[in-house]
């Protein structure tokens, strides 16, 4: 068990339990290779954005206009998958939160010499992210039912989820010729992301769940310097992995890391999409409930559980290669009985 205790401003302690070994590993180019989010818990996808002129650094922007291209593109990756176990096209896809990501900064308010990350616009106070470059799993045997759980409630007054149903209720009301029975509905409609009793179905295993990240390059520069990089999760039995725990001050957040002192480590598999565009989506499972590992077993089987993932050193990246600027937004899926 690895952990650090997060305080009361979001900053995190030492990790606890833990011991860091750098490891080089061989990372394939995946381009021109068969790779399905179905089977190996990743691919990459055409995905035209650039037309749309989004600015991915505002929040707004992003969640009322991106996150539904972000829904209907994971849908039609699933539908078109031979192992997608769709019962006659019933799939419900909704994006839930992001991360905007950079190697960039700027120079700090008042001063020429010091610089801080970039801010996003309209996001209450939140700033973009460096690249993370630590092999994990976003999701474990314990938070992913949590995490999707959490989706079946109101949500908390600054959580990204609030302005989401918020947008989406203006658009029901706006979309229907029936406005006033919209209007009568129940506020209940319109308090959680998910349906809670398709949710307690999914957690209970009578249906399919999964949580899917949409990964994005959002400057019309490739991506040279820290690419994405994944392990086919055929290669990744569940006895190389430890849990690691965030301690926030109302609940505990959990994620997997890699044990490379493990024996099987070398026969991970990693992968990455060299020169990434904005107009290409890398989609990466998080999570998926039919998942061998996700069923108790120590390898996948028909189904993959998670890609593990992590930013990589790119030794082929030019020396005055522009900072990397990624998205990734997260979505959460439920399939119609199977």
């Amino acid at each position: 068990l690895i952990y650090p205790r997060r305080d009361i401003s979001g900053s995190d302690s030492e990790l606890i339990g833990a011991n860091w070994v750098n490891t080089d590993v061989r990372v394939g180019n995946a381009r021109g290779k068969t790779v399905t989010l179905d089977e190996n818990g990743f691919e990459l996808r055409r995905s035209d954005v650039s037309h749309m002129d989004i600015n991915f650094l505002d929040n707004d922007d992003v969640t009322h206009r991106y996150y539904t291209h972000c829904e209907q593109l994971v849908k039609e990756a699933l539908k078109s998958s031979s192992k997608g176990g769709v019962d006659g096209g019933k799939i419900i896809v909704r994006a839930f939160d992001h991360n905007v990501r950079s190697c960039a900064s700027v120079p700090a308010s008042g001063t020429n010499t010091k610089t801080e990350p970039k801010k996003i616009i309209n996001g209450n106070g939140s700033v973009v992210q460096q690249p993370a470059g630590l092999v994990h799993a976003d999701y474990t045997r314990v938070s992913a039912p949590r995490r999707i759980k959490g989706l079946s409630l109101k949500p908390k007054e600054n959580d990204t989820l609030k302005n989401i149903l918020e947008q989406r209720q203006k658009d029901r009301v706006v979309a229907d010729e029936k406005q006033k029975e919209i209007e009568e509905k129940s506020e209940s409609d319109f308090q959680s992301l998910l349906d809670p009793t398709l949710v307690t179905e999914a957690i209970a295993g009578k249906r399919r769940y999964a949580l899917i990240n949409v990964w994005r390059n959002i400057q019309h520069d490739p991506v040279y310097r820290s690419p994405l990089a994944c392990v086919d999760a055929r290669t990744m039995p569940w006895s190389d992995l430890r849990t690691f725990q965030i301690h926030y001050a109302d609940r505990v957040g959990e994620n997997y890391f890699v044990c490379p002192s493990s024996p099987t480590v070398a026969g991970h598999k990693w992968w990455y999409f060299p020169r990434m565009v904005m107009d290409e989506a890398l989609l990466l499972k998080q999570w998926d409930s039919s998942g061998g590992i996700a069923q108790g077993e120590n390898v996948d089987n028909l189904h993959s559980t998670f890609t593990v993932h992590s930013a990589i050193v790119d030794p082929t990246c030019p020396v005055d290669a522009p900072a990397r600027e990624s998205i990734e937004v997260r979505l959460a899926v439920i399939w119609g009985n199977e």
